[in-house]
């Protein structure tokens, strides 16, 4: 491309590029044809999903990966399926850019009704605002270069999804390219930043029994390091949350487990809870992190250490805590002993040895367990797959993807396909509950197109297991499928059938040992979930039955 001679679409498509990222998924339509055959033609490598949702949840997977999505589909029809996986990247801190076509502005002058409109011609671009920390139409052309790189740039600093909207009479349009943007961010304040790194100092040193717990911020933020460091330094365990799983390799000799309230293991939960200095680094204090709300912390010992603001119980600081990091390996800090630190989850694990035995939620975590690997990904779904997870040990940092918190459905298919856009050389395993399944499953003969092998374990319990202990009826029920044959109608792959131990550990061996796409459908009693999935209903029940 000639910088000086760029119009609007090319001028997006290198601002794309500059992000490192390489990819754009999506489903073309009228709208945003001409901006896809530009695409077509660039650096960037296309992928069309089967539908629009599930290329956002692609995009939102690659971002997690990558530090940034991107996502492009046409007007309404296609932009406004892309919301929920938007509000899940929100609401989770997950940097995408969705861009979506739109009607031209002179063809809006002159047609009161253009196919796609539902009512007004910015009701896309209104509902994106909600949930965007920057969003634009594009409508003032001596500004559109400046307008572009305001919203990459702020979806890259604060690590939560943009809007532009495209419209095709734009796409054509020459531009002057200007000076790269330059966030105009306000820098901390360096006395208050050094009282706050002192007064952090003399908490931890202060400490009898500190506990780390990390969040998805430190992955967010390329942290992992200077947490992994603090640790080795001060000698200080670490606990992570449940979106937070993986935050760093989990056979690190710091890693205790998950803490989740009485969701989690009790002997973490015991250890976490008579702290007096808990460090909460990058979490989102969301009621499923802390299991069902039932976490018991004071908030006199919390240390919070987030991407806007440090706290120290009820002191506060406006500077952000998590840079503060770096600062605290240059500083003297006490080296804590271990006593009385439980023995870490990984290490209590039964071990296994598979057998005839009928197949249940108990016997799946320990035979994956004997199976998973550093080049592995495991990609679960809510409700009792990300329940079983919790137990699995991620052996790579960054290892584990679950939209925990936002809680949607039909997350892990789609994700296994932008994981795999962003990291070839990993495998996707991927832990589906049968109704999740059948919301976005059948992306995996996109999977097939690109010449992608996740590996699809479906838990086959003919219905949505999460919710029948809190209220049953015939609406938790779902189709029958045989999810074992969908190979034959894809053409690519292979099916297994799977009642006993042994025949998941046999096809699971084999799945990692073959090069090809492989889907387990594993058959569960209806009412057979995992204890954790047990604790959390019952919770949750109480708010369902108010």
């Amino acid at each position: 491309m000639d910088e000086n001679s760029l119009n609007i679409g090319e001028y997006l498509i290198q601002a794309i590029y500059k992000t490192g990222t390489r990819h754009v998924f999506g489903v073309p339509g009228d709208y945003i044809l001409n901006f896809y055959a530009k695409l077509n033609k660039s650096p960037l490598k296309l992928i069309n999903t089967s539908d629009e949702e599930a290329a956002a949840f692609a995009a939102d997977a690659y971002a997690r990966f990558t530090g940034f999505g991107v996502v492009c589909v046409t007007y309404t029809v296609g932009g406004l399926k892309v919301l929920n996986a938007t509000a899940c990247a929100f609401a989770e801190k997950s940097p995408i850019l969705v861009i979506a076509g739109a009607p031209g502005y002179k063809e809006r002058e002159k047609y009161q009704f253009l196919h796609h409109k539902p009512n007004k011609y910015d009701d896309s671009l209104r509902m994106f605002e909600r949930i965007t920390v920057a969003s634009t139409g594009l409508d003032n052309p001596t500004e559109i270069c400046q307008e572009i790189d305001r919203v990459i740039h702020t979806v890259l600093r604060l690590k939560r999804p943009g809007f532009i909207e495209l419209p095709r009479d734009m796409v054509d349009m020459l531009v002057t390219p200007v000076s790269d943007h330059t966030d105009q961010v306000k820098k901390p304040d360096s006395s208050l930043q050094t009282e706050a790194v002192d007064a952090l100092v003399h908490t931890i040193n202060s400490a009898k029994q500190p506990v780390i717990m990390a969040g998805i911020g430190v992955l967010r933020y390329n942290l992992v390091s200077a947490l992994e460091s603090l640790a080795e330094k001060t000698n200080i365990p670490i606990v992570t949350t449940i979106l937070g799983k993986s935050v760093l390799d989990e056979r690190n000799t710091h890693f205790l487990g998950v803490y989740a309230g009485i969701i989690g293991d009790d002997a973490v939960r015991a250890y976490v809870e008579s702290s007096d200095c808990v460090i909460l680094a990058g979490m989102l204090l969301t009621d499923v992190d802390m299991g069902a709300n039932t976490a018991v912390i004071s908030p006199d010992v919390m240390v919070t250490l987030s991407d806007e603001e440090c706290s120290i119980g009820k002191r506060e600081f406006s500077v952000p805590g998590l840079m503060l990091l770096h600062d605290l390996l240059e500083k003297e800090l006490r080296y804590h002993t271990m006593s009385g630190v439980p023995v870490p989850v990984r290490q209590r694990l039964p071990s296994f040895t598979p057998s005839d035995a009928k197949i249940t939620t108990k016997s799946l975590v320990p035979a994956i367990n004997s199976l998973i690997d550093d080049r592995t990904v495991l990609i679960t779904e809510v409700g009792d797959a990300v329940m079983m997870s919790l137990d699995i040990t991620i052996q790579r940092s960054g290892g584990y993807l679950c939209p925990v918190f936002y809680s949607t459905l039909g997350y892990s298919v789609p994700a296994s396909i932008g994981v795999q856009a962003a990291c070839p050389d990993l495998r996707p395993l991927v832990l589906s509950g049968d109704g999740a399944f059948q919301m976005t499953g059948m992306e995996v003969s996109t999977a097939c197109r690109y010449h992608m092998n996740p590996i699809v374990i479906v838990l086959n319990n003919s219905g949505y297991g999460t919710e029948r202990p809190m209220i049953d009826g015939s609406f938790n029920d779902v189709a029958g499928w045989k999810y074992h044959k969908i190979p034959e109608i894809t053409g690519c792959g292979k099916g297994y059938l799977i009642r006993t131990e042994q025949e998941f550990v046999d096809a699971l061996k084999e799945a990692y040992t073959s090069k090809e796409l492989a889907i387990l459908d594993v058959i569960l009693d209806p009412d057979d979930i995992s204890p954790q999935l047990r604790r959390l209903c019952q919770k949750f029940s109480q708010g369902v039955k108010q």
